[in-house]
């Protein structure tokens, strides 16, 4: 019984204590690596420091009284049901992307916890590293899933592009709703609408390049014509994602499902306006207006959860658009990205834990955004020692 439940060692011996084997990564050149840790480290410095100091000014024009007044009038049973309308949504995305995988990977055997796992585990680690890193993260989650990592990672961030159109289409939606509610002031909405057009950019780019990139065979230098064509084989594979948009069915549920987490998503912004007493001035539509600035300004996030940059996107639409004091407009936008990071700790931990990974495996292989790397043997040079 004690071995059924894992108590005692199934072979019958001795427990043996887990150990962490070494690297296969090649160890990087000790000058180099300390340089770039330095200027890492410095930079993290500058970074925090400016932060800080923009935040102090910030609740210093604002009036931190003012601040913690707002927050102590919401209503806690409003929150906390924006919380949970906001962990639904991440289980609609979970479900849109999973369709989109299985049109990508046909022959693979994906599950709908695979792309759960995948898109939790996302979600954590968007909320706790800059400039985007959930997304690979994700993507490498599901690729380790399912197959070899190699062939397969390529194809799964692929599918990020098929959710990113999706997201296109559905922040189109939102902004018509932000028009039709506060129309043009002062020249912000027009900005926000610009910042939009950005991931569609990018998904044409995407799109585009590999008929671009046929002429390399036509690129005199060997390298450069080995990188053009390596880099054309990786966007094929990355347009493979695209297949979900050929088959009506799975593309039917993964254009619902998508669009579903946007409404969950917009009525938990709705929610929380109620828990501020802020819904009668402000409505629904300016949960869409407010959802539309903080999704728009975080295309290229500098920060973890693009901290400071997200409350000032509340600010401007609340206080903007619809006369809300600055005050409140803060303490909205607190709260709305407490309840997001909550949603990521409250999704993704369960899911980290579960997935037998730790938090800094993942930002490795998502900074990385390859799988392990193994230099070639040189001729004469002895192989390595195999573990088991």
């Amino acid at each position: 019984a004690a071995t059924r439940v894992g108590a005692l060692p199934a072979d019958g011996q001795a427990r043996v204590r887990a150990c962490r084997l070494p690297s296969l990564e090649p160890a990087p050149a000790a000058g180099h690596s300390a340089a770039h840790a330095l200027i890492r480290k410095v930079g993290l410095v500058i970074a925090a420091v400016v932060g800080v100091a923009l935040t102090v000014l910030a609740l210093n024009r604002i009036g931190i009284h003012n601040i913690v007044l707002s927050l102590l009038q919401s209503t806690p049973g409003w929150v906390v049901a924006a919380l949970a309308v906001m962990c639904g949504a991440m289980v609609m995305r979970a479900l849109s992307w999973h369709a989109i995988l299985r049109a990508a990977l046909p022959r693979a055997r994906i599950r709908r916890r695979d792309a759960a796992q995948g898109t939790f585990i996302g979600v954590l680690m968007s909320a706790t590293l800059p400039a985007r890193l959930g997304e690979p993260s994700r993507a490498f989650v599901v690729a380790r899933r399912i197959g070899r990592i190699r062939e397969s990672f390529p194809i799964v961030l692929g599918t990020l592009v098929s959710q990113t159109l999706l997201n296109i289409v559905a922040l189109g939606a939102l902004g018509a709703v932000m028009l039709s509610s506060i129309g043009v002031f002062s020249g912000r909405s027009q900005a926000l609408l610009l910042w939009g057009v950005a991931p569609l950019a990018l998904v044409i780019v995407v799109i585009v390049a590999p008929a671009l990139l046929r002429g390399g065979s036509a690129v005199r230098s060997a390298r450069l014509r080995r990188l053009v064509t390596q880099a054309r084989s990786a966007l094929v594979q990355v347009r493979l994602g695209l297949r979900v948009f050929r088959q009506p069915r799975l593309g039917a549920q993964a254009t619902l499902a998508q669009f579903a987490a946007w409404a969950m998503q917009w009525m938990s912004c709705y929610l929380l306006l109620i828990a501020l007493g802020l819904d009668s001035r402000v409505g629904i539509g300016g949960a869409a207006a407010v959802l539309f600035a903080v999704n728009v300004t975080a295309v290229l996030p500098v920060t973890p959860s693009n901290l400071g940059v997200f409350q000032a996107a509340c600010v401007a639409v609340l206080s903007g658009a619809y006369g809300i004091s600055e005050a409140d407009g803060l303490g909205y936008g607190i709260i709305l990205q407490a309840v997001e990071i909550a949603t990521a700790v409250v999704m993704g931990m369960p899911a980290l834990l579960k997935e037998g990974l730790s938090w800094r495996d993942v930002r490795l292989r998502a900074m990385h955004s390859t799988p392990v790397r193994l230099p070639a043997r040189r001729r004469g040079e002895a192989p390595a020692r195999s573990r088991a």
